[in-house]
């Protein structure tokens, strides 16, 4: 696992991988859709060697809740048979090798995020349609739901990302505004690029349009200032430059992250605490915008 340690003397928080042979454990959540297959190639990617990895689907119990207690069981046979029949052949189809498998009950979203919680994962896999404006508003994300509450990073491939080439997350690009819940998710942040050996690109994005050449200088100082700040040694070993560009946030960062050949965007996002399920709902979190647009995965860390 990634763990986080704080200095009591600093209050510097600073981010190491434990010294150990131990793998990644990955978890690629699965709802056996086409999407679903492309988030199995992060089996490669993220496990610098073998990682260890474990599809697992969650049966909602929502249509065996009602009826008789002999129709409720009959239900749930079937459902858990259509799940384990289709689990066996989607790890067949897509040539998951060397793949843990588990089907798990609950609310999607809560099943897959309890179930990487036991686990110890280090990262949770999974692809999301990203529905937009009406089809959010009512249907809401399942994929946000869980990076919202999920404690480990969150790596998620949107309906545009591309396969990673060779099995490698050689370039990552931070798109930060600067937030403390942004700036916090640098520590993993160090403890991924380092283990991976991944150059970093720092982009931020303001929203706004500045004409004058003195008020952008000191944006760009603003910005260096506060990265170095937040940023361990490490960290900065790793950063290859750090960019601002004025306009619309979502086009900035995935023009950006095109432009830089990432292989991920990495975002330090705001856990939804217990309005979670309803932020899922709103159409233009900017989250959800990036993952929707990016042509790349987007990986999640919860600030």
């Amino acid at each position: 696992m990634i763990s986080v340690a704080e200095s009591g003397d600093k209050g510097v928080v600073m981010a190491t991988r434990k010294q150990t042979s131990k793998p990644y454990e990955i978890v690629v959540a699965t709802d056996f859709s086409a999407g679903s297959t492309r988030a199995k190639a992060l089996e490669l990617a993220l496990a610098g060697r073998a990682g260890r990895v474990t599809a697992v689907h969650a049966v909602d119990p929502l249509p065996y809740r009602f009826g008789t207690h002999e129709l409720r069981n009959l239900k749930r046979q079937q459902a858990w048979a259509m799940a384990q029949h289709s689990m066996a052949r989607w790890l067949q189809e897509t040539k998951f090798c060397q793949c843990d498998n588990m089907v798990v009950e609950g609310d999607p979203a809560l099943a897959i995020v309890r179930f990487a919680a036991a686990k110890g994962a280090d990262f949770i896999v999974l692809a999301t349609p990203a529905r937009r404006d009406a089809a959010r508003f009512m249907l809401g994300s399942v994929a946000e739901e869980i990076f919202r509450d999920a404690k480990c990073p969150v790596v998620v491939f949107g309906p545009k990302a591309r396969l990673l080439k060779k099995g490698k997350v050689a370039r990552l690009v931070f798109a930060t505004d600067l937030e403390p819940h942004s700036l916090a998710a640098l520590a993993q942040l160090s403890a991924i690029s380092n283990a991976l050996h991944s150059k970093v690109s720092v982009i931020r994005a303001i929203p706004r349009a500045m004409e004058f050449p003195g008020e952008r200088n000191r944006v760009r100082k603003e910005t260096r200032e506060a990265f170095d700040a937040a940023a361990d040694c490490k960290l900065r070993k790793h950063t290859r430059r750090i960019s601002n560009v004025f306009g619309s946030p979502v086009k900035a960062i995935t023009n950006f992250a095109s432009r830089t050949a990432a292989n991920a965007i990495v975002m330090g996002i705001r856990s939804g605490g217990e309005l979670s399920r309803a932020a899922t709902h709103i159409p233009w979190t900017l989250a959800h915008r990036v993952v929707a647009e990016a042509r790349c995965p987007v990986m999640t860390i919860r600030g």
